[in-house]
């Protein structure tokens, strides 16, 4: 990402979190980050997608760091899973997220209600598939019940243990904790076989949320994901970081609209091989080009 562009959205960021999202006008926003209408829109083409901006590069960080804590490491050891959880919630508290949510959800802003139902679905299929990672398949028609069971729980003992405690709340004792209990349900499940809503409805909601193409879309967004990742592990050994780094930040960025443009990422690949020549790209970069064929030819 450009790091002018980064600068604007950092000081929008302060200032919806010090005023307010409906509060701060473009205005303000131009005079904090020093840059004029012109510049703002080429960037972005509202102010609610510079909010959703904002979002999605604080998620997509999360993603890598909790990519990160399961390399090398079994995805069936719960205290991975526990430190992952931990990660969002530090996240959230961090960038104040939260507090954005909630003003949103009291406007009739379809657009970013939308936003924040998708992110939501996102969420819940993230942890109902590491339920699945430590519990397997013999367990699967009660792990969305315990998903959607576990992110109420933690909802909840946050903000009462953070009401009753302010900045003394322990959240390594919460998520273990509110882990554990879900662990006790899971096993008691499996004895009374009991469920609410059967793991198809997730797909179901997924799919709803999404554009056709969407699975080869999120297949080759995840394989750029990893290239991120790959190429920020290896930083001290690239001259050009940060073009490679803006390169692969266009290609997901692009892949997010609803139709992408293929000649835009093909071209934008066609670079990135030139740029990343050594044989550790070849294999992932191989693979992102294989996905992206099938995604343009469907």
């Amino acid at each position: 990402m450009k790091n002018r562009k980064k600068h604007v959205m950092d000081k929008a960021h302060e200032l919806f979190i010090q005023n307010g999202f409906q509060s701060t006008s473009i205005h303000e926003i131009l005079v904090a980050s020093g840059i004029s209408k012109g510049t703002f829109y080429n960037y972005f083409s509202s102010k609610n997608e510079l909010l959703i901006s904002i979002f999605k590069h604080i998620y997509g960080n999360l993603e890598l760091e909790r990519k990160q804590l399961l390399i090398g490491k079994d995805k069936e050891d719960v205290t991975i899973f526990i430190k992952q959880i931990e990660l969002l919630i530090r996240t959230n508290n961090k960038y104040k997220v939260i507090s954005l949510f909630e003003e949103i959800l009291f406007t009739n802003d379809t657009e970013l209600k939308a936003y924040i139902k998708k992110r939501r679905i996102h969420e819940l299929n993230w942890v109902y598939h590491r339920l699945l990672d430590i519990f397997g398949p013999t367990k699967q028609a009660f792990l969305l019940d315990c998903a959607i069971m576990l992110i109420g729980m933690l909802h909840n003992n946050i903000y009462f243990h953070t009401l009753a405690y302010q900045d003394q709340t322990n959240v390594e004792r919460i998520v273990e904790y509110s882990v554990n209990r879900v662990i006790n349900m899971i096993s008691g499940l499996t004895e009374t076989k009991e469920s609410l809503l059967d793991p198809s409805f997730l797909l179901k909601w997924i799919s709803e949320d999404q554009e056709v193409g969407s699975c080869s879309k999120m297949k080759l967004q995840s394989l750029v994901d990893t290239l991120r990742f790959t190429i920020q592990a290896d930083s001290n050994a690239l001259d050009n970081q940060e073009e490679v780094e803006e390169m692969v930040d266009f290609v997901y960025s692009e892949l997010e609209a609803n139709h992408p443009r293929q000649y835009i990422v093909q071209s934008v690949l066609y670079s990135l091989k030139k740029a990343l020549h050594e044989d550790k790209y070849k294999n992932i970069l191989e693979r992102i080009e294989e996905k992206a064929d099938i995604l343009f030819e469907g």
